[in-house]
């Protein structure tokens, strides 16, 4: 076995694990519903339980699972944890489907899409479905907490767990405030870009997820090297987001090609492709970010611009170096040894997936 050697079979710790997760979803929800009498609001809960359940490959409670197993035996109780960084996935996904104007999620209708139906026909359909939407949102996010605290750990464990989730989601917060300003045109350098992304997505993708799994498990140890681990492949993660974002095919990513251009995203692929381009190129590319609406030959050439410059290897580059001092720190965790390993297995499977 090399110094990488796997020793658990990932992808049966991964159907196992989202199995349980899955699970604990439907019961989530089937409870929520039950609770409630009035008609209107258990078809909105029922859609939100549809979103929720049928989306997502389930990394994130995953990785609360590995976060707890690494510093304590398996345990059962974890899976109803762990669904509450999935229910706080849905709250960000659905309002940030309604900030980006984003129609698709998954390859399917983003929700506020699918609340619009129910309302066709009306002057303000698009409204009321984002508007419910927004509201789905909310109650995403209060059931991400109530799951955590229906948990039966000991409040001690439960109080440390919600901080840290209340950490996931404040930090995660200002990322996606800090984005917003971006596409208004705010100029991003590479500093702010790192600090964007390991607000945005390391906290609630990697390293969030992973040290709520260790309070979890009560763990009061050192947790700089999980943390570290959990900041550097999140950085990897979102950059190989980007360029499946430019790079990829709509029937994989499950969301138009053009979405991030359009949006006027401030990419690292972007960033370096306006420092090493022309005058001419760094114009072009600048003027498409603010105006959106790229054609299908202008977005070609901006991948062209992308590779030509040399931007496109140095993304590629920088992941690399980011994945590879990741597994040096989780080489370094003081944990169980199988799911250190199965880290970093996933890191590696972080940054070739196609969607």
């Amino acid at each position: 076995m090399d110094q990488d050697g796997i020793l658990m079979n990932p992808d049966e710790f991964i159907t196992e694990t989202r199995k349980n997760i899955n699970a604990e979803l439907v019961d989530f929800f089937k409870r929520r519903i039950n609770e409630i009498s009035d008609s209107s609001i258990r078809r909105l809960l029922g859609k939100i339980s549809e979103y929720t359940v049928q989306g997502g490959k389930r990394v994130r409670p995953i990785l609360v699972v590995c976060g707890h197993n690494l510093f304590k035996s398996p345990d059962p109780e974890v899976y109803k944890a762990a669904i509450s960084i999935e229910l706080t996935q849905s709250f960000f996904l659905i309002h940030d489907d309604i900030m980006d104007q984003s129609d698709l999620r998954r390859g399917k209708p983003s929700l506020h899409k699918v609340l619009e139906k129910d309302y066709e026909g009306m002057r303000e359909s698009r409204r009321m479905g984002e508007n419910i939407a927004i509201v789905a949102g909310d109650l995403a996010m209060t059931y991400a907490y109530e799951a955590l605290n229906e948990t039966s750990f000991e409040d001690s464990i439960k109080n440390r767990a919600l901080r840290e989730l209340i950490s996931i989601t404040k930090i995660t917060g200002y990322g996606e405030g800090m984005d917003m300003m971006t596409t208004a045109g705010m100029k991003l350098k590479m500093n702010d870009l790192i600090r964007l992304h390991l607000w945005k997505t390391a906290k609630y993708t990697l390293e969030g997820p992973l040290l709520l799994g260790a309070a979890l498990a009560g763990y009061r140890g050192s947790t700089s090297a999980l943390s570290a681990y959990g900041c550097l492949t999140g950085l990897a993660f979102q950059l190989h987001d980007d360029i499946i974002g430019l790079f990829g095919k709509e029937e994989e990513i499950g969301k138009p090609v053009k979405s991030d251009v359009n949006e006027g995203k401030q990419t690292l692929l972007m960033i370096k492709a306006m420092e090493y381009g022309t005058n001419e190129e760094s114009q072009f590319i600048n003027e498409i970010l603010k105006r959106g609406n790229v054609s299908d030959d202008e977005f070609e050439r901006i991948k062209k611009i992308v590779e030509k410059t040399g931007s496109y290897d140095y993304s590629r580059k920088l992941i690399g170096k980011f994945i590879s001092s990741g597994k040096d720190y989780a080489r370094s965790i003081k944990g169980d040894p199988q799911t250190k390993e199965f880290l970093i297995w996933l890191s590696d499977y972080l940054v070739t997936r196609k969607n």
